[in-house]
């Protein structure tokens, strides 16, 4: 409380360095418990209403295994014939999960599920989504594109009809239901589901969604990643409102995944069906002819059976002609895989091996088909110009040449083997001359027979062994566990949601209380003080409601009382010991009118003057003097009256009439120009005899931020005391003050606090010391009600 000229030294950085006071910056947000109270309710009911309105969101999973040879995994197969292979391949899991995520196996799974298509009832609040208890199923064969995205009202007039309307009741369209339906809308049919009789009698909400917006949807909430590094287990996750919805989506995607896998493997074997079914039809119909003649030209002749030579014949004729019939199929089939090889279409099928026995060569078309294969995964998933897609293109190029050289080999030697039959048939040609006539010409007509049955019968086994091993492929993968889906929701989380809530509710209200601080341009504690001055801080002055302007007497016991008591001990040690026959000049200004300069400087005139010191009070504001209000005094005569020469010093000094130590100098008259009256000589001698006979001279000032009637007084004084109001003294004003402070404008300059309210933000509590002393009993009542009243204050 004591100024010391050494404070002087003191940088604003060591100011600034001072450690926070963590019990003023709880004191103060303590103060504003009301709006951390209601912060924290309307955040926590917000919580709760978006926890019980807000659809929950659960994560389906499931479990899919890769059988990668490259992983430990072993692709199916079966090995039935020597001459049919089963196309088996290796898979690179990453490239697997790239096609669980294509859009082409998601839009398989939509269309199959019908998701485009969305049921819901109206709720008080939300909409709930009836995936489950949906009582039609609209499928949809045709529509029209402008319809997406677009809501309509489906109601049920009877158990056999349906009405859709637009949402304006603008449009409508009725018809029957489990009938097809053509009209302005497209072509679909509304069929009833086992849930029909609850929903008869309601209205429901049917959205007709882009097939496409909902394949993006489904894919922004399906995550596939690999159990670890080292296994080939897919995990599969989906987020869905629906729990059973996403279980469907889950299922009927490995399930067309394993579809798409099987039509791939399947590939090959197909083509040798598809080639072994268009032969069977050809020589289906030469047979027939064929038997048609021989049963002619037996029943026109009359014959029965033919010799033992011609029999025998006949045995040897018919088995170069099945080895020749088989050599001729394989040059076909080696001509197709030639065809093949030379095209470089992508989209060319995959040619039969059937008849063909060379296991390099099969395998050869097998490595190829598994690159292409390969190949057109990562295109559907990368650019040409990646450099494991060149890599599979070159790799394609190098097997198709060995494939080319193998071919050529084979089918030289088919040709030379097909060569070697035909001379035998020419031989038993030469045989047949020397048969009969009529026995030749049946032998001729058996043989076409038996040429065509024998071919039509081999071709009829491959085809049930190509059968056979279509069905026996099985896929590369296989669900070790179907979509289950977890017990509670994934979001929201109530525990996370209720402690977001808390904490906005907390971190809100301090914001607003910070903006509010930051905003706020007034003092409101001796800390604000202390940040924006090193002036010392001589008291503090709680704020009294009361109307008495003297609230110092010999008998008082109110805390106000006390501190101007601790103010006048306080100025003891500020102005040192006394010279004997010297009074002490003190001087009291402020930045602006209102600040309570004139009642402080009367109480603690007061204070002096109870303690036994003789004090004087000299009303030194002259443009508006409110002391003589203060203690009722006549103000008729004065300084400005002294400082004219029309009155002497005897003539303006008045009792108070409060104490007898006490004396009062009213203004007079208030004079046109203070200013030039103060710089005047007569107010030095004036203070010069006031010092000779008090102990104690009080010079009340106008504020210094208005005019400089207190910097011409302050050479007058040993002292100065600054007021400083909460609430109403702003912090430039003190920044200014502390500018007079460095520049040592005013003689010990102090500072003192005045109109603290009780019960602040900033630690003015009854705690404080309020109430300690009996007369304040009273006044604490009326501060309870005071405090009751400002509650809303402290938003």
């Amino acid at each position: 409380m004591i100024n010391n000229e050494e404070n002087t030294s003191f940088t604003r950085d060591e100011e600034d360095n001072k450690p926070i006071n963590i019990r003023e910056l709880i004191s103060k947000y303590l103060f504003h418990w009301p709006i951390f109270f209601v912060g924290i309710t309307v955040c926590l009911i917000g919580a709760f209403f978006y926890l019980r309105y807000t659809e929950e969101v659960y994560m389906v999973n499931s479990t899919l295994l890769i059988k990668d040879e490259k992983k430990g995994g072993a692709a199916g197969g079966s090995d039935i014939l020597a001459d049919l292979d089963v196309f088996g391949s290796s898979k690179l899991v990453d490239n697997e999960i790239e096609v669980l995520r294509s859009k082409t196996l998601m839009q398989k799974v939509v269309d199959r599920l019908n998701l485009m298509i969305s049921y819901n009832v109206e709720g008080r609040v939300i909409s709930q989504d009836i995936y489950l208890g949906k009582p039609v199923n609209i499928n949809v064969i045709q529509m029209d594109n402008a319809l997406y995205g677009k809501s309509f009202v489906l109601s049920f007039p009877s158990k056999n009809t349906y009405l859709l309307e637009d949402l304006e009741g603008i449009k409508k369209i009725s018809g029957a239901l489990n009938q097809l339906q053509r009209n302005e809308f497209g072509v679909y049919k509304v069929d009833k589901t086992a849930n029909f009789d609850k929903w008869a009698s309601k209205k429901l909400n049917v959205t007709i969604s882009d097939p496409q917006n909902i394949v993006d949807k489904c894919l922004g909430n399906l995550g596939i990643g690999l159990s670890s590094k080292q296994s080939t287990v897919l995990n599969l996750s989906f987020q869905t409102t629906v729990i059973q919805r996403g279980k469907d989506i889950l299922n009927t995607l490995i399930q067309v995944y394993n579809e798409a896998s099987l039509s791939d493997k399947n590939r090959t074997t197909q083509s040798t069906i598809d080639f072994i079914d268009e032969r069977l039809k050809l020589i289906s119909g030469e047979l027939t002819e064929v038997e048609s003649d021989v049963e002619g030209f037996k029943s026109s002749r009359g014959l029965t059976d033919i010799s033992s030579d011609a029999a025998l014949f006949l045995e040897n004729v018919k088995a170069n002609d099945a080895k020749l019939n088989e050599v001729n199929l394989q040059i076909s089939v080696i001509n197709d895989i030639q065809h093949y090889v030379k095209s470089n279409s992508s989209e060319e099928k995959l040619p039969s091996t059937l008849g063909i026995n060379d296991p390099v060569l099969l395998g050869q078309i097998t490595q190829l088909g598994d690159l292409q294969l390969k190949r057109d995964q990562l295109l559907s998933t990368t650019q040409s110009s990646n450099p494991l897609v060149e890599s599979l293109t070159k790799q394609i190029e190098t097997t198709r040449l060995g494939i080319k050289t193998n071919i050529e080999n084979i089918a030289s030697s088919l040709n030379n083997t097909k060569k070697e039959l035909e001379g035998n048939n020419s031989g038993y040609q030469s045989s047949i001359k020397k048969i009969p006539g009529q026995e030749r010409q049946l032998i001729s007509i058996k043989r076409q027979q038996s040429i065509k049955e024998s071919l039509y019968l081999y071709l009829l086994q491959k085809k049930e062994e190509a059968a056979l091993s279509y069905a026996s492929t099985v896929a590369d993968s296989r669900v070790l566990d179907l979509a289950y889906s977890s017990k509670a929701p994934i979001k929201p989380k109530k525990q996370v949601t209720y402690l977001i809530a808390l904490l906005f509710g907390i971190l809100v209200p301090v914001g607003y209380i910070h903006g509010k601080e930051l905003m706020n341009n007034k003092i409101e504690s001796s800390s604000d003080i202390a940040k924006l001055t090193l002036t010392p801080i001589l008291g503090e002055i709680f704020f009294d409601q009361g109307s008495e302007p003297i609230v110092v007497n010999a008998n008082s016991r109110k805390a106000i009382a006390e501190q101007f008591r601790s103010i006048r001990t306080n100025m003891q040690f500020l102005h040192g010991k006394q010279v004997p026959g010297q009074g002490k000049v003190t001087l009291l200004t402020s930045s602006m009118s209102g600040e309570g300069k004139s009642f402080v400087a009367s109480n603690i005139a007061t204070a002096l003057a109870i303690s036994g010191r003789k004090t004087i009070l000299l009303e030194l504001d002259l443009r508006k003097p409110k002391v003589s209000k203060y203690l009722d005094l006549t103000n008729k005569v004065g300084l400005s009256n002294y400082l004219i020469g029309k009155a002497e010093i005897k003539d303006i000094i008045q009792p108070s009439g409060i104490n007898p130590n006490l004396f009062v100098i009213g203004s007079g008259p208030i004079p046109p120009n203070p200013s030039e009256l103060l710089i005047q000589d007569e107010i030095e001698s004036l203070v010069e005899y006031l010092k000779m006979n008090f102990d104690e001279v009080f010079i009340d000032t106008p504020p210094i931020g208005i005019v400089t009637d207190a910097q011409i007084l302050a050479r007058l004084a040993d002292a100065t005391l600054y007021l400083v109001r909460q609430n109403i003294t702003l912090r430039d004003q003190v920044k200014s003050m502390d500018e007079l402070y460095r520049n040592k404008k005013f003689p010990k300059l102090n500072v003192i606090l005045n109109g603290i309210k009780l019960g602040g933000s900033h630690g003015y509590g009854y705690g404080y010391g309020y109430g300690y002393y009996s007369d304040d009993s009273e006044d604490q009542k009326t501060s309870l009600k005071v405090i009751f009243k400002d509650f809303f204050k402290r938003f």
